[in-house]
């Protein structure tokens, strides 16, 4: 099963986390028993053996977790950068987020959407697009003027059409990208790839 894209890895587990204390006690133990003399020297190597390899181990899940949530950072600003140059190209535009899928059908999907600028959540018809979209995505659409319009009432479904979607980006992602931080590894490694 493939997970979300749009939800940020977490940088770290629980067995890493685990390994690492085990490490930790065991190099503990180890330099008591090396003080103390309490036993023979051979059950303190051991004891460093194990927790250098519990070490190692836990580095390198630590190092793998670390190294994907940085990748999904990039990949969620380019998102947000590609996002924000078709919206100003683009003339009158607004942003959804998909809160939930309902049922997936080849010519459409079930969703329930938010809009962003209003904060009206509702039941909506999305014919299929050629991205594909997960909970948490936003996307950039051009509102239909025969569904939505001033001061008038929220239709009780709204009809996407493929043709009035132009982007989509990660919700969770939306920090990063307004924070600038994050933007140079963005950049730098935008051009690795």
């Amino acid at each position: 099963m493939r997970t979300n894209p749009m939800v940020k890895p977490q940088a770290s587990s629980g067995w890493a986390v685990t390994l690492t204390v085990i490490s930790c006690v065991c190099l503990a133990i180890a330099t008591r028993m090396f003080w103390g003399q309490f036993s023979p020297a051979a059950v303190g190597w051991f004891l460093v053996a194990a927790a250098v390899l519990l070490a190692g181990v836990a580095a390198a899940i630590w190092f793998v977790k670390i190294r994907r949530t940085k990748a999904w950072i990039t990949h969620a600003i380019q998102q947000w950068e590609h996002f924000t140059a078709v919206k100003s190209q683009l003339g009158v535009t607004t942003e959804v987020t998909v809160l939930d899928i309902q049922a997936l059908d080849p010519i459409g999907t079930w969703v329930t959407i938010r809009w962003d600028k209003f904060g009206y959540v509702q039941r909506a018809w999305m014919e299929a697009i050629p991205d594909e979209i997960w909970r948490g995505s936003v996307l950039l659409i051009s509102p239909d003027p025969a569904q939505i319009q001033v001061h008038g009432p929220w239709p009780e479904i709204y009809y996407l059409m493929a043709i009035d979607y132009h982007a989509f980006a990660a919700a969770q992602a939306l920090p990063y990208f307004r924070d600038h931080r994050y933007h140079p590894l963005a950049r730098t490694n935008s051009f690795k790839a």
